[in-house]
């Protein structure tokens, strides 16, 4: 990964609309033996705008099926984790994971059963997802765009009603577990001079995006103005196969990258400006669903 000279330059191995791909998903011998056609689906995604802007990776591989060699899996089943992490620069940075209880709320529904109610109101792609290059899934921005144009994305009645309230419980989650992430995320919003939509009034941030069935190639969040913090939930907890938050350009005891297993409650708090990062491609069955919830400061 990381543009290595060694990594073949080779497509996504699950793009779904490749045509390097069988009717079945599976990669078509062609993939392999005409390079020529590798290199220019290579090309075509890279130059795609929403690849540019965020410094998208595509090689073999990008969007994850399978784990690869040398990366520390962290399974955060038992414990909580801060972890430091070694980005190509030299830099140390801070990733948090912490698993939340089902039980954690002050209202009739817990925290996660709130962020559950949120997912099912959304439909289509959303207004989000980086469009001609291979996501897989759905995300949909609420809140503020961007603290300069103080335009908000459109939001429906019935998601902004189950977002105002789940969002409260969070942040009073996190005034119990990651206080000093909230205070910099909100402290950033201040500073923009940023006035959150009612939905958000009581939020850790003045933007939210939440994903559904996402699988995404490497990328960093270009437009994020400070840490993030996000709560992956599912359907049917348990269900979901092969659910891992990667971070291919990290060393962390000497790795090769970090994958994080991803479980129904599991909130994660990263710096997207600098720690490359995607979600693995999912195996989910039986109508399960699984959505990301993620707070932030808006952008400039």
């Amino acid at each position: 990964m990381n543009g290595a000279i060694d990594t073949p330059l080779l497509p996504p191995d699950l793009i779904h609309e490749s045509p390097d791909n069988s009717f079945d998903g599976t990669p078509r011998s062609t993939c392999f033996d005409n390079a020529t056609k590798a290199r220019h689906e290579y090309k075509r995604l890279r130059n795609a705008k929403a690849s540019i802007f965020r410094q998208r990776e595509f090689v073999f591989g990008a969007m994850y099926k399978s784990l690869f060699p040398g990366y520390l899996e962290v399974d955060p089943t038992y414990k909580d984790y801060d972890l430091l992490v070694m980005l190509p620069s030299k830099k140390v940075s801070k990733v948090h994971i912490r698993l939340i209880s089902p039980l954690v709320g002050q209202q009739k529904a817990s925290l996660l059963e709130s962020l559950v109610e949120v997912g099912r109101t959304l439909s289509g792609q959303g207004n989000c997802r980086g469009r001609e290059v291979g996501d897989l899934g759905s995300m949909h921005a609420i809140g503020v765009r961007s603290a300069s144009s103080k335009v908000m994305y459109a939001t429906k009645e019935t998601t902004s009603s189950r977002v105002e309230v789940a969002s409260r419980m969070m942040t009073d989650w996190m005034q119990d577990n990651l206080r000093h992430i909230l205070a910099k995320i909100r402290t950033v919003d201040c500073q923009l001079g940023v006035e959150p939509p009612p939905s958000l009034k009581d939020a850790p941030g003045s933007r939210m995006v939440l994903s559904v069935n996402l699988a995404n190639a490497p990328h960093y969040d270009m437009g994020d103005t400070c840490e993030s913090i996000a709560v992956w939930v599912e359907e049917r907890p348990g269900q979901s196969e092969n659910w891992f938050f990667v971070l291919p350009n990290v060393s962390c005891q000497g790795s090769k990258g970090v994958v994080i297993k991803l479980l129904h409650g599991l909130a994660i708090s990263w710096d997207g400006r600098e720690i490359f990062h995607c979600t693995s491609k999912t195996k989910i069955t039986n109508g399960n669903k699984t959505y990301g919830c993620l707070w932030s400061s808006t952008r400039k």
